[in-house]
């Protein structure tokens, strides 16, 4: 004749799974907190994108301006290069003739220089409108991949929060089935240590690696009383009785 069910054994099977959720729960509560910090990041790394955008663009902006700056000054030199040759016929003395010549040299070397710049602004503008576009790309790039990680980071948000409560629904139905003095001996544990619950299939516990005395082992097997590890306190059930 098989032997009776110790009464105590629906008890510890109702602790394991109290153990398992709040580990479960314990879990998904650490990586919600972790949610708001992925979602910094993400915005983090979109404005440093953009604004390594933003810099491109002031810089195709400014080599533009002094393009623009440099063709202004040629014109200007060129329209007083014109004004000093119409006088040419209009000085008197050679002194005077003497100085409109010299500045008219001068006006032809400003002339030079600022033609050159020209050609240089041209070419810093070629460079950095090829590194706009190049930018533009990158960034367009980066961008749908931090869009894609903050979809996956809301989604996996839901997910954790929907879990959360229908683990804490589930957690409220297995403490309901222990009664009051069992219940609170579990959540004053649960309040200083994880994995309240352990589950044993040697002579020590896998909780703190401490030896089971040969004694408390055998009440372990039992199954007929509440053992705990000596050294962390923490509840002992031997795998057996689960898997009964």
């Amino acid at each position: 004749m098989p032997s009776a069910t110790p009464p105590l054994l629906d008890a510890l099977r109702d602790l394991a799974d109290l153990s398992r959720l709040d580990s479960e729960l314990r879990a998904l509560e650490i990586e919600k907190t972790e949610f708001p910090a992925r979602v910094a990041a993400c915005a983090e790394r979109r404005g440093s994108s953009e604004a390594r955008l933003a810099a491109s663009r002031d810089r195709v902006t400014e080599v533009e301006q002094e393009q623009r700056r440099q063709e202004g000054e040629a014109r200007d030199q060129e329209a007083l290069l014109e004004k000093l040759e119409a006088q040419q016929h209009q000085v008197k003395t050679n002194k005077e003739y003497s100085a409109l010549l010299l500045e008219m040299e001068r006006a032809r070397e400003a002339i030079s220089t600022a033609e050159t710049s020209v050609l240089e602004a041209m070419e810093a503008l070629e460079t950095a409108r090829l590194g706009l576009a190049d930018g533009e790309r990158e960034v367009a790039s980066l961008l749908e991949g931090i869009a894609e990680e903050e979809r996956g980071i809301e989604a996996r948000s839901h997910s954790v929060q929907e879990t959360i409560e229908e683990l804490r629904v589930r957690r409220g139905g297995v403490g309901n089935k222990l009664d009051s003095e069992t219940l609170a001996r579990y959540e004053k544990l649960a309040a200083r240590i994880d994995s309240v619950v352990v589950v044993v299939s040697g002579e020590s516990c896998k909780g703190c690696r401490v030896g089971i005395p040969p004694q408390s082992y055998i009440e372990i097997l039992r199954g007929e009383t509440l053992v705990s590890c000596g050294q962390c306190r923490r509840i002992l059930i031997h795998s057996d009785h689960l898997q009964a």
